[in-house]
């Protein structure tokens, strides 16, 4: 089971690529819908424990992997009372304020409840200030960290006391994922050699592999198997769709997102600032609506330095009890109060009409950052709308 704040679908998805590289049928359940041995029963939000026991009652399958939501956990509680593996990715801000959830302290102790049914592992992130609080309170040998930071302190101190980690260091000159235990430090790979990033453009993937490879250690999955895995997994329409998709044959750079959260987007800007494009930067926004005021806020800061214009739009099944255009005028007045000028804010009422405005704002050399909730029920609609005509 994976959980967390972000990257818990790409995670997933890279872990059961792995799994399926070690021979393995696997079956998920994420926020992009259900899958089984690679085919899609259903998409959407999947997250809910009615999801995870449709994966759990299918019998063709050898392994199971669950996205455990924070709804779902205050809703039904762990979808299961043990698993073998557990992750706890990260705890951010986002949601807090919602349902009696109004500290990260607070939510790290929801969340918790997924990693205490591991039996085996429990994978926790020693980046982050709230998994590391977590740490002392499982046995060391049940623990595998994972970490950006080459001199993290809570890495060396768990390794010292006997614990596995994962990190992100330097081996003779080579930027590689190095498993560290005791005196030993094992390259895995190279991060040259991960698809997923992209050459270092999406250094948050480095993260999400480290926490897919401890995962899959402590399923007793082989290096070799997990480091294949890991080679050959992309940010593609077919491997992980809506995750940092480019989309090809257009005059545009065109990136396909489902950021819709401040992390994300603050994950992706950082990202964007090292590609470089002779045109404009237009981004295409959406989010959901049952958001406190500072969620809209800290989205829109996030994005306005990187682009050129903007289009606000909203979609209705994610409205959640906000008025039709409300979503759009948060979104603008956010982006205003960033230091965007309201002239370069277009506002749209739905999916389609957005991406009718993309069409003629867009020229030749441009980059447009799409942020869609579906890449399956939106991305023809896009194809279908947007029109790459202009010199």
């Amino acid at each position: 089971m994976v959980t967390g704040t972000k990257g818990k679908t790409t995670t997933i998805r890279m872990l059961a690529h792995i799994l399926t590289t070690a021979g393995h049928r696997v079956g998920f359940a994420c926020t992009d819908g259900v899958v089984i041995a690679g085919e899609y029963l259903r998409h959407g939000d999947a997250s809910g424990y009615d999801d995870s026991r449709t994966v759990l009652r299918n019998k063709s399958i050898t392994a199971a992997i669950l996205e455990v939501a924070r709804g779902g956990l205050l809703k039904t509680g762990p979808y299961m009372d043990r698993c073998d593996v557990a992750a706890l990715l990260n705890v951010g801000r986002e949601q807090i304020g919602i349902d009696g959830v109004d500290t990260v302290e607070q939510m790290a102790r929801v969340k918790q409840r997924v990693i205490h049914a591991a039996k085996g592992a429990v994978v926790l992130n020693a980046d982050d200030e709230q998994c590391v609080r977590l740490i002392g309170e499982y046995p060391v040998e049940r623990v595998v960290l994972f970490s950006l930071e080459a001199d993290n302190a809570v890495v060396k101190k768990h390794v010292e006391a006997g614990g596995v980690a994962f990190q992100r260091r330097s081996f003779f000159g080579e930027d590689c994922i190095v498993r560290c235990e005791g005196d030993s430090l094992v390259p895995l790979l190279s991060v040259a050699r991960l698809p997923s990033c992209r050459n270092g453009l999406f250094p948050q993937n480095i993260a999400n592999a480290m926490a897919a490879t401890a995962l899959a250690e402590g399923l007793s999955i082989s290096r070799e198997d997990i480091r294949k895995g890991l080679e050959t997994f992309e940010n593609s329409i077919e491997q992980s769709p809506g995750k940092l998709n480019f989309i090809d044959g257009y005059s545009q750079t065109i990136l396909i997102d489902n950021a819709a959260q401040p992390p994300a987007c603050e994950a992706l800007a950082e990202s964007l600032k090292k590609v470089s494009v002779p045109g404009k930067r237009v981004c295409m926004v959406y989010t959901v609506g049952n958001r406190p005021g500072w969620h809209y806020e800290e989205m829109t800061a996030a994005l306005a330095p990187h682009f050129d214009h903007f289009i606000c739009y909203e979609l209705e099944s994610y409205r959640r009890g906000r008025a039709p255009g409300e979503i759009s005028n948060l979104l603008q007045t956010g982006l205003i109060k960033a230091g965007v000028s309201r002239g370069h804010i277009d506002l749209a009422q739905g999916y389609e009409e957005a991406t009718r405005k993309l069409s003629q704002i867009a020229g030749r050399g441009d980059l447009l950052v799409i942020l869609m909730a579906s890449i399956h029920q939106y991305l023809p609609v896009f194809r279908g709308n947007f029109f790459s005509h202009k010199e």
